[in-house]
């Protein structure tokens, strides 16, 4: 179920940036929606995790995907007629770029939704919040199928992008979405089946809670009046800012906070300003998917090495070396495209990127090999600590509201991404591609000191994850 839910969605988000960017308007397109789509989750987010701490699992489940299937669907559609109409349609002078925009933010939305539930709530109610080894392993697993999707979803949308063109891959990947919805629904209700009790008992209270709030608010507001809808507007605020409460009080803090500057780094990364500028310095979309691909395996080692590091040295000193190793990592790649890459653009007419930067592999300046090569390197890192915060997360919060609090972390994170995408639709010109890698590798830095202070900063005694459930129940009080 989340291995085919995966393929769809990396696919997808890796295909977007690559079709935008040969629309007028490339690079300025690519941010803009990257910039618009992380907030819905960040507006959102509190909110959609409330929902569903007290929504029934497998229904809240079912909607994510539906919803899902068919943004992707509409936005494929979207893209397929943009790039129909050629090189004289101006995308962000029409009006399916805003449909562009509410379908991708209802699509990061509901991915986030059924992230969270998948991750943070099912999870552990199948493995159990106690069991340390099993969570290991089970994340592992979780991560394993996230960065195999992301292997093949990249190659295979950068092979047929190369190889047929937009027109052809758009429509294959948008019937694959659609095709996709009835065997997610059919593996959702077959993991319900299988562990029925685990995933029902728990909710009972809270679903007949909020149905008991329900009937009380339509009893109180019956037809629509300005009240009313003030009223429920006030309660949707009510618990957004109830979200936040509940994740501000949480004793692992600091460690969440280093996740999220993590996400600030939405450069050095194989997203979609990467994806943009390695474009625009000659890949071709086959060698853009390489390096995704590249980014995904790394990703799956990093799941072996996180999985091995957290049974030898602890939870917690698994997470300093995983921000050390990210730090260190990008700081090189940011220290190579200072001196070797940031002046390509300046070169005079005539002389190619290759020439100007020295020796080239198939075509691409020996540099810019170097500056993938370190962002590679540093993705095992990145999924060694997510792994870590995940597993912080899952012993040390409160099953009651793990949703809740969940979703409120990954609001900032999405808030996090959207500064810096914000800031590069700003500085939209390629030449200041410099400063958004500076911030980015700077910001994770700055994550690593966070989190390896607070680590040494407690006692002895906090160093073991044993501790966790301790240090949750004292933080709840």
């Amino acid at each position: 179920m989340y291995a085919f839910t995966c393929l769809v969605e990396r696919a997808w988000r890796f295909g977007l940036p690559l079709v935008l960017v040969d629309i007028p308007g490339g690079f300025q397109t690519v941010a803009l929606v990257g910039f618009i789509a992380p907030l819905a989750v960040t507006v959102l987010g509190p909110a959609t995790g409330q929902l569903l701490d007290h929504s029934p699992r497998q229904l809240a489940l079912n909607t994510c995907a539906v919803v899902q299937g068919v943004c992707i669907v509409i936005s494929g559609l979207v893209m397929w007629r943009a790039v129909q109409l050629g090189q004289s349609f101006h995308l962000q002078h029409s009006p399916l770029f805003l449909v562009l925009l509410v379908f991708t933010m209802l699509e990061r939305l509901t991915s986030f939704a059924s992230d969270v539930a998948i991750e943070r709530d099912w999870l552990t109610k199948l493995v159990g919040r106690g069991n340390e080894t099993a969570l290991a392993e089970a994340n592992a697993a979780l991560r394993r199928m996230d960065q195999l999707a992301e292997l093949l979803g990249t190659l295979a949308f950068g092979w047929c992008i190369t190889h047929h063109g937009n027109l052809v891959v758009l429509p294959v990947i948008t019937g694959l979405a659609f095709l996709a919805l009835p065997f997610e629904i059919w593996a959702i209700q077959r993991v319900v089946d299988c562990a029925a009790d685990a995933l029902t008992t728990d909710r009972a209270a809270a679903i007949a809670a909020r149905l008991s709030l329900n009937a009380q608010t339509a009893s109180e507001h019956k037809g629509i009046s300005l009240s009313s809808i003030l009223k429920r507007m006030g309660r949707s605020a009510q618990k957004t800012v109830s979200s936040w409460q509940l994740y501000f009080q949480q004793p692992v803090l600091p460690a969440s906070l280093a996740f999220i500057m993590l996400h600030f780094n939405a450069v050095l990364s194989p997203g979609c300003l990467m994806t943009a500028f390695l474009s625009s310095r000659g890949l071709s979309g086959t060698a853009a998917a390489v390096f995704r691909a590249a980014c995904a395996v790394m990703g799956f080692v990093g799941t072996w090495v996180g999985q091995a590091l957290i049974g030898s040295i602890g939870l917690l000193r698994t997470g300093v070396c995983a921000l050390l190793l990210q730090a260190g990592s990008l700081a090189l790649a940011a220290l190579i495209y200072r001196s070797h890459l940031a002046q390509a653009h300046i070169h005079q007419a005539g002389a190619t990127a290759a020439s100007a930067l020295g020796q080239a592999i198939a075509g691409v300046p020996l540099y810019t090999w170097f500056f993938c090569g370190m962002i590679v390197l540093s993705r095992v890192a990145f999924w060694v600590y997510d792994m870590v915060d995940a597993q912080i997360f899952q012993t040390a919060v409160d099953p009651a509201v793990v949703s809740s609090v969940s979703s409120a972390e990954v609001s900032l994170c999405s808030l996090s991404e959207l500064v810096m995408l914000g800031i590069a639709a700003i500085a939209s010109d390629p030449s200041s591609f410099g400063l958004l890698v500076g911030l980015s590798s700077g910001t994770v830095i700055a994550a690593a000191v966070v989190y390896s202070v607070w680590v040494y900063g407690q006692t002895s005694g906090l160093e073991d994850t044993e501790h966790m459930p301790k240090m949750a129940a004292h933080g709840l009080a």
